[in-house]
């Protein structure tokens, strides 16, 4: 077909594939980390704490808070998540150490 050509067959939606397929389980598994090693509270008051900046919209809600992602939230999500993890994670233990830097590698990635 003459009018259909490989580059826009497959348009995937952002949407779907990147923040409700990746972040979404992403920030569940954050939230269970964090309430298993007790710091969800110091993760949330850090992510209300994080500035605005322009273009990408600021989050008013703790984390834990949020019951439903809007496409918005999901936006600020991709920016905001790697920083707020990784203060949330400073100082550890020496028996922590090891894990935490794992954690912080898994959600960089």
């Amino acid at each position: 077909m003459k009018c259909i050509s490989l580059t826009t067959i497959i348009i995937p939606n952002i949407l779907y594939t990147v923040f409700v397929g990746m972040l979404k389980p992403l920030m569940d598994w954050v939230m269970s980390f964090f309430e298993q090693h007790s710091m969800i509270d110091k993760f949330n008051k850090l992510w209300v704490m994080i500035p605005p900046y322009p273009g990408i919209p600021r989050l008013i809600k703790p984390s834990s808070q949020v019951k439903q992602w809007s496409n918005k939230e999901m936006k600020a999500l991709r920016w905001e998540i790697v920083p707020a993890f990784a203060v949330t994670l400073l100082n550890p233990s020496a028996s922590q150490r090891i894990h935490f830097t794992e954690a912080l590698l898994c959600v960089k990635n």
